[in-house]
Parts: C-alpha cells; structure tokens; sequence
C-alpha cells in the first residue's frame, strides 16, 4: 500500500475529527459527540499499525487532538449516564434530586473544558505533520507483525486476569484489530490481508461484551462512596442499592467473558500458518 493511500486515510478522518471539533459546542449533540471518538478509535488504530513499521516508529497522534478526545470522553461518559439515573428513578419511584444535580454541575463543567481544548486545537496542522510522517508504503509484513503483537499482548494477559485493567486492555487489543479490518474495507474496499482467529464474528462478540463490562465498570465510577457519601439517607441507600445490581452485573458479564475468550482461538503462531 502506496503512501498516497495511507494519506488519504489521514487526511480523511482528520477532516472528520476538525469538522465535529468545530460542529460541538453549543450543541454536544450526544451522538457526535460519540462519533468524534469514534473517527478518532480508527485514526489511532491506524497509527498504531503504521507504527509496527521501521519508517513509522515516530508517529504520533497530535497532542491537542488526543486532549481534544480525552476531553470529550467525560463528557461522553455523563451523557451516557445520566440518562441511567433517570430511568432508575423511575424504576423506584424515588427523584435523586441532589445526585441529579451534581451530575449536571459535573457536566456543565466537562463541556467547559472540552469547549477550552477545542479553542487551542490545531488539528488540520497535526494532520499535516502526520502526513509528511507517513512510511514510503505499508507492507504484509508490517501487517502480520501488527497482529502478531496485538494476539501476542492478549495472551500474556490472559495469564494473569484479576483487575478491571487486564480486561480493558484486552479490549483495547481486540479494538484495534477489528478497527483496522473495517478501514480496509471502508476506506480502500478491500480485505484485510491477515487472519489469525477461527471466527471475525466471535472476535466481534467478544469486544462488544467487554464493551458491556466496560459501561458496568463506568457507571460504577459515578457510584463511589467517596461521591454519594453526603447525600440524603433516601438516595444514599436507592444508590448503593444500585451499585450493587451494577456489581453483580458486572460479575456475570466477566464470566461471560471468560468462556468467550477461551473460544476465540487466537492463534499466536499465525504467520508460520501462512
């Protein structure tokens, strides 16, 4: 693969990043919100891949385009939530009134910041220094030793699975695969050239799962003692109440997640297969 075709796929979700950069305040619309970080997942699964070749090792996603990301995972992270408390509201019958409101301060705020990081942001210039960056071309041979790493990090965690943490890498891992398989297809209508598991399906399944252990462990995040502690007795008992389904939940998707990744069949030695 030609540099040209590695720089249009730069330059493309760039161009979408700058657009809904400049798209978002005002509105935070949810849904582009989402989308933002999304385009920014496929550039930086991609930057990853480039970054297995020799002549990619100094790539970098721009500073104030990963700020510009992190900033509007907070407010990606309340938005999702909210909606939460209002339906557990409903299911009980009981209004968390202070616990609403802080979330909103909470918020207000995460908007705030992401509103300061769009104004310093110069991401079209980021682009264009990541695009005089690029490799003469992308080879198979940096592809396989991509996937080899990705599998390889997969297994050596899977020898120690106890934390949160071991999971969301995994699924990092997993991301940045199934990321790089879509932009073949989508952005150069291609297949990608390397397999290395029995089924893209139960690749698939298995992140959308630990996406799900992953919104359990968020929701948790805005149930911590430490935040509800000082509420009144009637939402400080519908909360821990709450906190503890979510635990639960999150328990049985761990399980779930355990069985599945015993049937991925990651294969480790792929590149001797082929």
């Amino acid at each position: 693969m030609k540099k040209a075709y590695l720089a249009d796929v730069i330059k493309k979700h760039g161009r979408r990043i700058r657009r809904y950069g400049k798209q978002l305040p005002g509105s935070f619309d949810p849904e582009m919100v989402h989308d933002l970080r999304v385009e920014y997942k496929k550039l930086r699964a991609f930057i990853r891949l480039l970054q297995e070749g020799k002549k990619g090792k100094d790539l970098d996603m721009p500073a104030d385009i990963k700020n510009m990301y992190h900033a509007a995972g907070r407010v990606r992270d309340l938005q999702l939530f909210v909606p939460q408390v209002a339906d557990r509201e409903a299911l009980n019958g009981i209004v968390l009134g202070e616990y609403s409101a802080y979330l909103q301060q909470r918020l207000f705020r995460a908007k705030e910041s992401l509103v300061r990081v769009i104004e310093h942001m110069h991401a079209g210039k980021g682009v264009e220094q990541l695009t005089r960056a690029l490799p003469a071309s992308l080879d198979d041979k940096v592809i396989r030793r991509f996937i080899h790493r990705k599998i390889a990090s997969v297994h050596v965690i899977l020898l120690a699975l106890e934390q949160d943490r071991e999971l969301h890498s995994i699924r990092k891992q997993l991301k940045d695969i199934l990321l790089n398989i879509r932009l073949f297809d989508s952005d150069w209508g291609i297949s990608f050239p390397v397999t290395a598991w029995r089924s893209e399906k139960k690749l698939t399944d298995v992140a959308a799962l630990l996406g799900d252990y992953n919104d359990r462990c968020r929701a948790l995040s805005f149930l911590s003692e430490s935040m509800i502690y000082t509420l009144p007795d009637v939402e400080k008992d519908l909360l821990r109440a709450w906190r503890a389904d979510l635990s639960f939940e999150k328990g049985v998707i761990r399980q779930q997640v355990g069985e599945q990744l015993s049937q991925l069949q990651l294969v480790a030695n792929f590149e001797r297969q082929l």
